[in-house]
C-alpha cells in the first residue's frame, strides 16, 4: 500500500431491509422511473461502448441547465468529477484547502493524490470564517479549494459576496476553486452560472442525485471554461458514464416541466420536515436546529447518538455525526407518510427523554 493511503478505510454502506425508512442520504423520496419510455431503452446496444449516449446526455443537460456543451463534463456521479479534478490539478505535496464540516470526498480524493490537506473549521454557527479562510489561502497557496454551497451537512447557503471573495483569493494563489452546488436547486438560482463559463479558475459541480432524483444512475457534471474541461477530460477514462444511466437521465432532463413539479413537491416536504424538527428542538433543551437551504436539516445535540440509535430501532435511519468536532444528526426530507412515522417516533422519544430528566 502507498504511504499516502495509510489510515484509509473503505466507505462501506450497509444495505437495509425494505421496511426501513431511509432519511440518511439526502436522496429524493420518489422515483421518476415511471416517466421513462422503456421502449427506447429496449433499443440499447449493450454490446457497444457508450459514446453517443454520453454526448446526448451532455446536450440534454446543456439545454436543461443553460451551460454550453463545451463547458460540461459528465461523470459517474460528481464523486468521479472530484477525483478527476484532483488527478488533473495535484502533484504530490501540493496543498488543498477544505472546510470542516463539509463533504468528506474532497479530502479523500486529494489525499489519494498525495496532497497535503489543510482544514479550516467553520464558525460555531457554521457560517464561513471568511477572513481566516482567505488568510489560509494567501499563506498556503493551495492548488485547490473545495466548498459545498449549500453546505453538506449543515445546509447553510453562503453569501454571493463570500464566494466572490474566495474566487479572487484563489486567483491570487494561482489555484482552482471547486464550488460544489449539489443542493443548489433547493436554494434557487446560482449567481455563478454565467461567470463559470469565462472564469479562469472556477469549477462548478452539479449532480442528478439530489433534486433531480436520479441517485441510482450515478450521473454528475463538472462545469468550467472550455480550457479547463479539456484539461480535466485528458485524465478521464473513456466511456465513464454507462449507456443505460445516460439514456434514462437524458429522457428525464428532456422533461423540465416534470422536474420543476418534482422540485416543488420536494420543497413542500422540506417545509413539512422543518416543522417536525423545530417541534423536536423545542422539547429537548440544549439542541440546536440550523436553517437549511437543502433537502435536509442538521440538529446539533450532545446526545445525538442516542437519538439516532432510538430511531433506528424504530426502523428509521438518519445520518449520525459523532466525533470530537461534531455531535449531530442530519435528517433528509421524505414522504408525508414517512414524516408521520418520524414524528410519532420523535414524540415518543421526547416523552422518554423528558421523563428521564425529571
Amino acid at each position: 500500500m502507498r504511504k499516502t493511503l495509510e489510515g484509509f478505510l473503505p466507505y462501506k454502506v450497509k444495505s437495509e431491509q425494505a421496511d426501513v425508512i431511509r432519511l440518511d442520504s439526502n436522496e429524493a423520496f420518489k422515483s421518476l422511473l415511471s416517466y421513462v419510455d422503456f421502449t427506447e431503452l429496449e433499443k440499447t446496444l449493450i454490446n457497444r461502448y457508450p459514446v453517443e449516449s454520453t454526448e446526448m446526455l451532455i446536450e440534454a443537460y446543456s439545454k436543461f441547465s443553460g451551460f454550453p456543451v463545451s463547458s460540461i463534463l459528465a461523470g459517474n456521479g460528481s464523486d468521479e468529477c472530484i477525483s478527476l479534478i484532483c488527478q488533473y490539478a495535484l502533484d504530490p505535496d501540493d496543498r488543498v484547502i477544505v472546510l470542516n464540516p463539509d463533504f468528506s470526498m474532497y479530502e479523500k480524493s486529494a489525499r489519494v493524490m498525495g496532497a497535503e490537506v489543510v482544514t479550516v473549521q467553520l464558525n460555531e454557527d457554521f457560517s464561513l470564517p471568511l477572513d481566516k479562510l482567505t488568510e489560509e489561502i494567501d499563506r498556503h497557496q493551495p492548488k485547490l479549494l473545495f466548498l459545498s454551497n449549500p453546505n453538506n451537512p449543515t445546509g447553510r447557503l453562503y453569501e454571493n459576496e463570500e464566494i466572490e471573495a474566495l474566487i479572487e483569493a484563489m486567483k491570487r494563489a494561482g489555484g482552482l476553486f471547486v464550488l460544489d452546488e449539489a443542493y443548489i436547486d433547493f436554494a434557487g438560482e446560482s449567481a455563478f452560472t454565467k461567470k463559470v463559463q469565462d472564469d479562469e479558475n472556477l469549477i462548478i459541480l452539479r449532480t442528478a442525485s439530489k433534486a433531480l432524483g436520479m441517485a441510482a444512475l450515478r450521473v454528475g457534471f463538472a462545469i468550467a471554461n472550455k480550457r479547463l474541461i479539456e484539461g480535466i477530460s485528458s485524465v478521464k477514462t473513456p466511456y465513464n458514464v454507462n449507456t443505460v444511466s445516460a439514456q434514462i437521465a437524458t429522457q428525464l432532463l428532456k422533461k423540465p416541466e416534470l422536474l420543476d413539479q418534482f422540485l416543488i413537491l420536494q420543497l413542500e416536504q422540506i417545509a413539512e420536515l422543518e416543522d417536525i424538527m423545530r417541534d423536536l428542538t423545542e422539547k429537548i433543551p440544549g439542541s440546536v436546529l440550523y436553517p437549511s437551504s437543502a433537502n435536509f436539516f442538521l440538529l446539533k445535540w450532545d446526545r445525538a447518538k442516542e437519538l439516532a440509535e432510538y430511531l433506528y430501532k424504530r426502523k428509521i435511519k438518519i445520518r449520525l455525526f459523532n466525533d470530537d468536532s461534531l455531535k449531530a444528526v442530519r435528517v433528509s426530507a421524505g414522504t408525508t407518510d414517512e414524516h408521520k412515522k418520524l414524528q410519532e417516533a420523535l414524540s415518543d422519544w421526547s416523552e422518554q427523554y423528558a421523563a428521564g430528566i425529571q
